[in-house]
């Protein structure tokens, strides 16, 4: 037990300098300081003399174009929230991050860095108006979400319709964020038991048992293992990170228990539970903190056919 409290402790304290050292990486990150800027520029010509938002001059809140995932036989139509993770916006949106706050997914596809437009990251600044809006305009953004969320249901449901489907509904609220909406506003899930929520996260202390529609897996980073074996007790998954390119095999089997290929589809609620969901890195060079779990010394990945 002693050892446990001491591992314990030496997390919650790397966890205060890496939130301290991503606060400060960030408020001197020149494209995120300029981001800013421009974010808070959309969001005062949004606003009218009475403080009330016009949603039509901002970013939709969920992503234009809801992704299809396809695992056996369900079709699952997912859409997202994509808010600034860790200290981007200026706010902290994932209060659990290690290094993974500066090698986020925020900054791979088309949140890559040098994928600018007239000097503009318009995805980066997109998310950064989410995130404020969020923090500065609780009320009037979970309105808006909850408008969204039922405009989504209803696409998939005339798309069923249409074409004669049976697409499942999903939406992820933290697709680059670490937010308690079970704490923030229960109603999300309540007034919408036909959508299936889900994410994922490093926050250990999360519990939404009792939540019939929101599933969550447990993220593994290089100072998070201790609670692995908590999350496999609490029946959920943990999504592991392997030092694997894209198009290369990934191990079926981690730590004595196996190993799902996460990249398949993203439907994480569709996996079957006490399994390790492997990752494949996205858009990263390198990385010696030990967020990816180096293969090198138990498996060979092989080129996978086209």
């Amino acid at each position: 037990m002693k050892g446990k409290n001491t591992m314990q402790s030496q997390f919650k304290k790397e966890l205060k300098e890496f939130n301290n050292r991503a606060k400060n990486f960030y408020s001197n990150n020149e494209l995120a300081k300029q981001s800013i800027k421009f974010a808070r520029q959309k969001i005062n010509n949004a606003l009218n003399d009475k403080g009330i938002l016009d949603f039509k001059l901002l970013p939709k809140l969920l992503s234009n174009n809801p992704k299809l995932e396809k695992s056996g036989k369900y079709e699952v139509l997912t859409n997202g929230l994509s808010l600034a993770p860790s200290f981007i916006s200026g706010y902290n949106t994932c209060n659990f991050a290690s290094n993974c706050a500066f090698v986020c997914l925020n900054f791979s596809g088309h949140g890559q860095e040098h994928m600018l437009n007239n000097g503009k990251h318009i995805v980066l600044i997109a998310r950064i108006i989410r995130t404020i809006i969020f923090y500065e305009y609780r009320q009037q953004f979970l309105k808006q979400l909850h408008k969204e969320i039922k405009s989504f249901y209803n696409k998939v449901m005339n798309k069923n319709k249409k074409e004669n489907k049976n697409y499942i509904p999903s939406i992820r609220l933290n697709v680059l964020s670490d937010i308690l909406w079970e704490k923030i506003d229960i109603t999300l899930f309540t007034d919408n038991p036909d959508i299936t929520f889900y994410d994922y996260t490093k926050n250990p202390n999360r519990n939404v048992s009792h939540i019939n529609n929101y599933s969550l897996t447990f993220s593994r980073n290089e100072h998070n293992d201790l609670y692995c074996e908590q999350a496999f007790n609490n029946n959920m998954n943990v999504a592991i990170v392997f030092d694997i390119k894209k198009g290369y095999t990934i191990p079926k089997t981690f730590r004595n228990k196996n190993v799902l290929d996460g990249d398949l589809h993203d439907a994480r609620f569709l996996d079957k539970n006490n399994n390790y969901v492997g990752l494949r890195k996205k858009g990263f060079k390198t990385d010696t903190s030990g967020f990816f779990i180096n293969v090198k010394s138990f498996f060979n990945p092989v080129k996978m056919a086209s």
